[in-house]
């Protein structure tokens, strides 16, 4: 390998650290709008008979994965369902879907090769958002912290 091609591999994974250190966790009980007013998720939002859904799909230079939760409300109970099971949420399941929406709306843009694609879909909206940081890995926290 060339000189230079080493000097490009070191300031990447410079650039990588620096932006992996700087990645603050955000205490969604501490999230605020620029009015103050506290942001309501939508799992805190949801009404019995309701749901809604979090698509995450990750797409890199070594392969893809796709992964869809349905979020639903019954019986004030609320339920996580993946493809191939479903799950009674707790309250510190719920507080990680809160905290994974808080932080998902403040994504800044990224340089990584790796894309996460995030989209929420909720009574007719979507919400659509990328993380291309490859600091903050926000859907694979969420299904670690829910497992």
């Amino acid at each position: 390998m060339k000189a230079k091609n080493y000097f490009t591999i070191i300031l990447l994974s410079l650039f990588t650290i620096s932006f992996a250190s700087a990645f603050v966790p955000i205490d969604s009980r501490k999230a605020f709008f620029d009015a103050q007013e506290p942001i309501a998720t939508i799992i805190e939002s949801l009404e019995n008979g309701e749901s809604y859904s979090i698509e995450i799909t990750s797409v890199g230079c070594f392969g893809g994965s796709r992964q869809t939760i349905r979020i639903s409300k019954e019986r004030e109970i609320l339920t996580a369902s993946f493809p191939d099971f479903s799950k009674t949420l707790s309250t510190a399941d719920i507080e990680a879907f809160r905290t994974f929406e808080l932080q998902l709306h403040q994504l800044q843009m990224g340089g990584c090769s790796t894309v996460d694609t995030y989209v929420i879909r909720y009574k007719g909206h979507e919400f659509r958002t990328s993380d291309g940081t490859c600091s903050w890995n926000g859907g694979k926290k969420l299904l670690k912290a829910i497992s």
